[in-house]
């Protein structure tokens, strides 16, 4: 409803020129990050405030119209994440993830915002301890957009390019589930321990169910058509999966995971299927990595556009990214120290929050109340604040540090 109105309300030419602008706009930060390591995150968050909030170049009715479709962007941006991050989650074979010292930082890197923003927003905003939970498990990810593409430039090894892969993919995962639990427990009122469990084992079980049948089955299904470039449809069956299960209130999230997990294991679980077509999965990364800059983009654009600009949000927002840093310093310094001391300072530098962030507190955003709205409002600014760090950190510990390794990444 809200895209046909969008539709009416502003004329085609300019819906037009203004997504073509958004493009342009997104192939070039990505350029920009290449040569000065300014993160795109904060270009293309720039140009949604300057179409919102500080140039208000859009008005107001347009962007009430795009407030609208918060749920819609978000959740296709969802879908992405989750099923980009389960592809990789390997049985076996050459391609099984290694670096597995990256889950721990990963679990980490969620555990400990998730302890200590509870008491930090009591005492600075007076929040219940829950909501304050909530916000640290968003804040939990680094982003997989900016830390991956910044360290393929440097000359480091391979167990450490694999440690981050894993650090930034299971960050999202842990933080994503961790927040529809939570948010499963904010919304589900009074319950009893029993119907509790109950409840919540039965918004697993059937998630895990669809998502293992939509795997399979799509599987045989490409194996009987053996189309090679069929990435697409593949998305279009997750989003189509995404619907059923949130349809049947249970873990959305989670049967995206399960399906991508099965997708990403194609060639082992073809084996004993029998199967021999594997989906043509090289033939589809062109359109993959298109489709995910798409995304990306226009998200960001999105977030500027919608977000407000506050005094208040924005000192709220330096004490958080204070006490990340500090974090991230005593994390690194901490769980990695028998780890190689050449990649400690770049560890700690590569703490910028992405997509996942922008998703979540979107997501809270949509459902609506004082302190959801609140979240929303903090986490835009932490992308900001978050990526300056990253930007300032990683450019002073990749020249300043000797990284460099005569490996080659696997």
């Amino acid at each position: 409803m809200a895209l046909v109105l969008l539709q009416t309300v502003i004329p085609v030419d300019l819906l037009l020129m203004v997504i073509s602008l958004i493009i342009i706009v997104g192939f070039l930060s990505e350029a920009i990050f290449r040569r000065t390591r300014i993160p795109e995150v904060l270009i293309l968050m720039f140009i949604g405030l300057l179409l919102g909030p500080i140039g208000s170049l859009m008005p107001q009715n347009y962007i009430s119209l795009l407030r609208e479709m918060t749920p819609l962007f978000g959740t296709i941006a969802l879908v992405m994440i989750m099923f980009n991050s389960g592809k990789i989650m390997k049985f076996s074979g050459k391609k099984k993830l290694r670096g597995s010292w990256g889950i721990v930082l990963a679990f980490a890197d969620f555990a400990i915002p998730a302890a200590i923003m509870p008491f930090v927003m009591y005492y600075l905003l007076g929040w219940p301890l829950i909501y304050g939970a909530l916000l640290g498990i968003i804040l939990g990810e680094t982003s997989t957009i900016m830390v991956l593409p910044f360290i393929r430039k440097l000359r480091i090894s391979p167990e450490f390019y694999n440690m981050e892969v894993n650090e930034t993919t299971f960050n999202s995962v842990f933080s994503i589930l961790a927040f529809y639990f939570l948010l499963l427990v904010i919304q589900g009122g009074t319950f009893t321990v029993s119907s509790y469990v109950q409840y919540a084992l039965s918004y697993i079980s059937i998630a895990v169910f669809i998502g293992l049948i939509g795997g399979f089955g799509w599987l045989l299904v490409r194996n009987i058509i053996k189309a090679a470039r069929n990435y697409l449809a593949t998305i279009s069956i997750a989003i189509l999966i995404y619907g059923i299960v949130d349809l049947l209130s249970a873990s959305a999230v989670v049967s995206v995971l399960i399906f991508a997990i099965i997708i990403g294991n194609a060639k082992v679980l073809n084996r004993y299927l029998n199967l021999r077509h594997d989906g043509g999965r090289e033939e589809s990364k062109e359109i993959e990595n298109g489709l995910e800059f798409l995304v990306k983009t226009f998200f960001f654009v999105f977030i500027g556009i919608i977000t407000i600009l506050s005094i208040n949000y924005f000192i709220y927002g330096l004490i958080i990214v204070a006490i990340l840093i500090v974090t991230r310093y005593g994390q690194v310094f901490g769980l990695y120290r028998n780890g190689d001391r050449r990649y400690r300072g770049l560890l700690f530098s590569l703490l910028p929050r992405g997509l996942a962030v922008a998703v979540l507190s979107s997501t809270l955003y949509s459902i609506g109340g004082v302190y959801n709205t609140e979240i929303f409002y903090i986490c835009s600014i932490m992308l900001i604040l978050t990526n300056i760090a990253f930007a300032i950190l990683a450019s002073r510990s990749a020249s300043t540090r000797d990284i460099r390794s005569s490996d080659k990444r696997g």
